[in-house]
């Protein structure tokens, strides 16, 4: 930054447009005139800020002279300066050269906690880990009951915690359900001392303009949950790793396709892409992909042998059938065999 200085108490007779962005001050008197055309162009000074004048500007000690000069916001009485002289003529000519401490950003503590842990989080987020199985057998898959059990899974992962917590306040939540979130279960809170606690945090939170949850202690369970909501949010997506019965693994990624403007788009028409992948007793290695939007939905299975693809083209009539009569028109599917 450059700007031009003035002798204290000399106020400016004709100011002078600059054509840099600096400010042009007042004429200065003779003696000191004498004093700062004598400075050496090019050399660094230090100078001290000794007071801010009624106008928002600043009477600078530099060279033994008490110099006028317009100084950046947040510029402080009694603050070190140091500054070269870059011209003598129309009039004094500086450029400010602030200290780096002086353009560091400060951070808030929460800031700082996000930044350790965003510093020392793995490359890859490690999937959510699903509590227990979705069914209790393989017979016992049912899909009103299975879809049911995913969606509790993901909502109740505490990923969306502080968003849930927001509508407890605004009464569109139960208590209930916030214990079942791990940030709940791990304070180990019954549910008058939960609700008490919740009730003080909203009303200090208020106070403090600031929508934000409950601060829980810091572990690394918490750390690990702050991260991955860190990384949902970049990524626009989730990935959950569970049993979809006891013994049978399954792998379930979500993701928002960010490709266009989705802020625009009402949440309706808004296209997400759902991957599910398992190895079952009679088909081996599936990956399905199923890409939605507006209601439309288009279906891509991978299958790691010739015999499971075969066998899952034969019952693709059937399926889209079901989902059809669900309310989801399947547009397109398609079955390949992919060795894995």
């Amino acid at each position: 930054m450059a700007t031009r200085a003035d002798i204290a108490g000399i106020a400016a007779a004709a100011p002078v447009a600059a054509a840099l962005p600096i400010a042009a001050l007042g004429e200065p008197g003779q003696e000191s005139l004498r004093r700062l055309a004598a400075l050496e162009t090019g050399k660094a000074f230090e100078a001290q800020v000794l007071s801010r004048l009624g106008n928002g500007e600043f009477v600078v000690g530099i060279a033994d002279t008490a110099a006028r000069m317009a100084l950046p916001e947040g510029t402080r009485v009694g603050e070190q300066l140091s500054m070269t002289l870059v011209a003598r003529e129309p009039r004094p000519l500086f450029v400010l050269e602030r200290p780096a401490a002086q353009d560091a950003a400060v951070f808030s503590s929460a800031a700082r906690l996000i930044a350790g842990l965003l510093q020392n989080s793995p490359a890859a987020q490690p999937p959510l880990p699903g509590t227990a199985p979705l069914a209790s057998s393989a017979e016992a898959l049912q899909p009103a009951p299975l879809a049911s059990a995913l969606k509790d899974s993901l909502a109740f992962s505490g990923l969306f915690y502080e968003s849930h917590v927001a509508e407890w306040a605004n009464g569109a939540r139960p208590m209930a359900q916030l214990l079942r979130e791990p940030q709940m279960q791990g304070a180990h809170v019954k549910l008058p001392d939960a609700v008490s606690e919740l009730r003080s945090y909203q009303a200090e939170a208020a106070a403090d303009g600031a929508a934000q949850g409950p601060v829980a202690a810091m572990d690394l369970d918490t750390g690990r949950l702050i991260t991955q909501q860190l990384d949902t949010l970049e990524h626009r997506s989730v990935t959950w790793q569970g049993e979809l019965f006891p013994g049978q693994t399954m792998q379930w990624e979500v993701r928002e396709d960010s490709s266009g403007n989705n802020s625009s788009v009402p949440p309706a028409e808004r296209s997400w892409q759902s991957v599910l992948r398992f190895e079952l007793p009679s088909l081996g290695k599936l990956a399905a992909t199923l890409q939605l939007r507006g209601g439309h939905l288009q279906l891509s299975v991978q299958a790691g042998s010739d015999s499971a693809a075969t066998a899952l083209r034969r019952q693709a009539g059937a399926l889209a059938d079901a989902l059809h009569a669900a309310g989801l028109p399947l547009d397109l599917m398609t079955v390949r065999h992919e060795p894995g």
